[in-house]
């Protein structure tokens, strides 16, 4: 009894914890033309206390006759109460039709579900009808929802009797489930997975369905009023909620904190399925998995003018500072600048504003986010409205990894979470996007159809129409599919590769789907083969002719190293041959005769390739980037229009078909100043800014020959360009520094100051590593320092000196720069030329990868040190 009057206490307090709503009326319909429930009093005075208490005024009829346009435009939400039957006529259906898809809001009530059979339309509204009952009996109700202001007061479980439903089909594709049943706590139960009580948009309005209610001691049951109350709320639009379908999640936290750790002061206390913040400024983070591409979803409360906040794309730390200055968080707080508030990507971008204030909930109430996270995009959605779209360009945070956390701001910072979980998407080889997220178009608009994700499609779509997608690279797409609807016609979509006439990938027809908020999902194989961003060309006949929601490109990827964009490799694609480029390039240096005798003290496995062999050498050269783990190269580029110019969009394309980035080192061509560079960097970036493969970072070799880089203030702010040295004193106007010296990594010489430096100041630090370094061959007779490789001991001592510096980037010398023997790239055994014979153990063919595999190895190392 005692544990039972508490739970009345609970429930009674959070009945007075919202704010009031503005004043509002309903109307109650309990007409019935079958079963009558003697039930249908008490809900109906049930629910005009409720509205007494809460600011709504209620109405009650059995007319089927109320059912005008002009009348139901004077409530925000209908009830069908315990209605059964065919109580509506063909115009009063469609004006109720009208009413909620319009922007009213339905709540049905049990018997609600035994009602309408032969209107289509009503099944879908409802959710699912009625197929039959056990005899009335006690049953666990599990609360699968516990944010939704219908159940939110509500504990994981709930036992009551009542007279339980089975219904004929389950909805839970099309809503999202808020309470189901254990059908092993009864008798009679026949669908397995039970939805009972449910909600979902329909059209601009709304839907709740619960099918509790039959008896009527349920109608003086505190918790259940207050589960009508909530629903009535949601219904009418003055309680948000996210009632999109939600399936394939788990759980990281609904009870347990297995696999959680708290960085810094504070806590989260742990009760009831509820994290509750205490004391601060600390963090309480996901340390179990570091994470790629995936949706989080998670419930928060805040109390008052409070703060917190999740953070994502974070490495593993025990300091939550960690977290804010290498990821990024969703910031949760009720008053502050723009940039600040609910909804922002804290410091970095303020929240849609309107967005966010029509969806969001009031301190004391449950709200829901969705934290999309594909790539470098964090798309944020606030109880189902999109209310943020990021997308990442600080070299020095990524979100394609890290970890996942919630802030506990401080003692005077009350916050509670709920219910947190995570949804992985396909890694690297799926990407999703708003089909109005559109780059370049001809001919469509963007939609608003509240059923769709983020309440807008692409659509007024006409024959001969089309949208480019630069964010989307078609390097080896396999399949494509989209979320569709279509009033009209239907017709075909066009998947190409590089612009709207470009290289035809496949093609899916679209059939009419009987309404533009009637959605349904197409998809095709795609058979060609191209690199270039993806074009979408729509084909039909007249009038508009369907929507897109939103697309998915799937493309082939292959197990191995995990990419890190932290980690770059000085790549040079300067070397030609007779048969490629019409003569011998770079091979011949010292003097030599290629392809046998080359410049160099180490032989390609490959032999003396061409970098313009884009299909042969190149592609192989990604292949074997991609094994050491390195997920940028850096290309040498020697200015406009040089060789290394011409030949940089193939490497671009081989890179994108293998995930990698291309950043850039700008070299020392005759006349370079620092207006040239940067026009060099504006060229570039006008240039390839949009190809996949893009990456804007700028390594500047020797920077130290020309003393004042202020003209470089004019990129810095969106391009990160960094000077060749460690002299902080020579880096004004830089984002920061490298070293690139194969041999100097060895020692390390001024690496700890200039990383000290560099932190301090939120700039980029990039120490250089290097398997050794020996040119004899390429410049006979030279005098200056050789350094041995050591069978591998002096890459591993580079290494091992740049991670103790925590450096922000680590950049490789170098996987191609054959001449100066710096090289990773795999190298043959052959009479004259040194090997890599005995690295690491290693002999023969094995042998030849032993520096890639060994890069792998420390790429691993470098995201374990965080």
């Amino acid at each position: 009894m005692l544990h039972k009057l508490l739970s009345l206490a609970l429930v009674a307090a959070s009945l007075t914890a919202a704010p009031a709503d503005p004043a509002y009326q309903v109307l109650v319909f309990s007409k019935t033309a079958g079963f009558r429930h003697d039930s249908i009093p008490a809900g109906i005075q049930a629910i005009r206390e409720l509205g007494a208490a809460n600011n709504f005024t209620v109405t009650a009829t059995e007319d089927g006759g109320a059912f005008t346009g002009a009348n139901l435009a004077g409530y925000k939400a209908v009830v069908f109460l315990n209605t059964t039957g065919d109580v509506l006529n063909d115009t009063q259906q469609a004006a109720f039709q009208s009413y909620v898809d319009s922007g009213g809001g339905y709540l049905g009530v049990h018997a609600a579900a035994d009602t309408e059979y032969d209107w289509p339309y009503y099944e879908k509204l409802a959710g699912a009808w009625f197929k039959g009952h056990p005899a009335i009996q006690q049953a666990t109700v599990r609360t699968e929802n516990r944010a939704h202001p219908a159940t939110a007061h509500l504990g994981p479980t709930w036992t009551r009797t009542d007279e339980w439903y089975n219904y004929r089909t389950n909805p839970r594709p099309s809503v999202r489930v808020l309470q189901s049943l254990d059908e092993s706590s009864y008798t009679g139960g026949d669908m397995g997975d039970h939805p009972i009580t449910w909600c979902h948009p329909q059209g601009q309005g709304r839907a709740f369905y619960t099918g509790l209610g039959h008896t009527i001691e349920s109608y003086a049951d505190p918790a259940f009023r207050n589960e009508l109350l909530g629903g009535i709320r949601y219904a009418a639009g003055v309680a948000k909620a996210d009632c999109r379908p939600e399936t394939g999640y788990t759980a990281l936290y609904n009870g347990s904190t297995s696999g959680w750790s708290q960085a810094g002061p504070g806590s989260f206390a742990n009760a009831d399925a509820t994290l509750s913040s205490q004391g601060g400024m600390g963090l309480l983070w996901y340390s179990a998995k570091e994470l790629g591409s995936y949706s989080l979803k998670l419930d928060w409360k805040l109390t008052g003018d409070s703060n917190s906040g999740v953070f994502v794309g974070f490495p593993a730390s025990s300091d939550p500072q960690s977290a804010i200055d290498n990821g990024y968080e969703v910031q949760i707080d009720a008053t502050d600048t723009p940039d600040r508030t609910t909804g922002a990507i804290y410091g970095f971008k303020a929240a849609d504003q309107a967005a966010r204030d029509a969806a969001l909930n009031p301190p004391g109430e449950w709200n829901t986010y969705e934290l999309l996270v594909e790539g470098e995009r964090l798309q944020v959605f606030l109880n189902g409205v999109k209310i943020n779209d990021f997308t990442n360009t600080d070299p020095r945070r990524s979100l394609r990894q890290g970890y996942v956390g919630i802030q506990n701001h401080s003692a005077s910072d009350q916050a509670a979470f709920r219910n947190i979980r995570i949804k992985e998407l396909s890694g690297g080889g799926t990407v999703t996007v708003e089909g109005e997220s559109y780059t370049s178009s001809s001919g469509v608009q963007v939609a608003t159809h509240p059923p769709a994700s983020g309440g807008k499609t692409l659509g007024y779509v006409d024959n001969g129409d089309w949208a480019g997608y630069t964010q989307v690279s078609t390097a080896g797409a396999t399949r494509f599919s989209a979320r569709i609807s279509s009033g009209g016609a239907g017709g075909t979509i066009q998947v190409r590769s590089g612009s709207a006439t470009g290289t035809l990938l496949g093609s899916v027809s679209v059939p009419s789907t009987g309404g533009w908020e009637n959605f349904q999902n197409v998809s095709t194989t795609l058979t060609g083969s191209a690199t270039g961003p993806l074009f979408l060309v729509f084909t039909g006949g007249s009038g508009n002719l369907f929507d897109v929601d939103t697309l998915t490109l799937e493309s082939s990827t292959t197990g191995g190293t995990a990419l890190s964009d932290k980690v770059h490799v000085f790549y040079y694609p300067w070397y030609g041959s007779p048969q490629v480029s019409g003569g011998w390039r770079h091979w011949p240096q010292g003097g030599h005769t290629p392809p046998d005798d080359i410049g160099a003290d180490f032989y390609p496995v490959l032999g003396a390739y061409d970098s313009g062999d884009f299909a042969g050498t190149v592609a192989q050269h990604m292949k074997w980037i991609k094994q050491s783990g390195a997920g940028v190269l850096v290309l040498s580029w020697w200015g406009r229009g040089s060789y290394e110019d011409n030949l940089a969009r193939g490497v671009m394309d081989a890179a994108a078909k293998e995930g990698l980035k291309v950043a850039w080192h700008l070299e020392p061509y005759s006349g370079r100043t620092a207006a040239s560079t940067v026009d060099d960097i504006r060229y570039i970036n006008q240039t390839y800014g949009s190809h996949p493969a893009f990456r804007n970072a700028f390594y500047v070799f020797e920077s130290l020959r020309i003393a004042d880089w202020s003209a470089l203030s004019q990129v810095n702010q969106s391009n990160v360009v960094l000077a060749q040295t460690t002299d902080t004193t020579k880096i004004a106007n830089f984002s920061g520094m490298y070293t690139y010296d194969a041999i100097a990594g060895a020692t390390a010489p001024g690496w700890q100051q200039a990383a000290d430096y560099a932190r301090q100041r939120g700039l980029v630090w990039a120490p250089s590593v290097g398997p050794g370094y020996l040119d004899d061959r390429a410049v006979p007779g030279n005098t200056t320092p050789t350094l041995s490789r050591d069978n591998g001991a002096t890459y591993d001592k580079e290494w091992s000196n740049a991670l103790q510096t925590k450096p922000t980037w680590v950049s490789i010398t170098s996987f191609n720069e054959w001449h100066e023997g710096s090289v990773i790239e795999p190298a043959a055994a052959r009479t004259g030329y040194q090997s890599y014979e005995g690295a690491y153990g290693r002999t023969g063919v094995s042998a030849q990868t032993a520096y890639l595999d060994r890069t792998a190895y420390w790429v691993g190392q470098f995201a374990a040190a965080g």
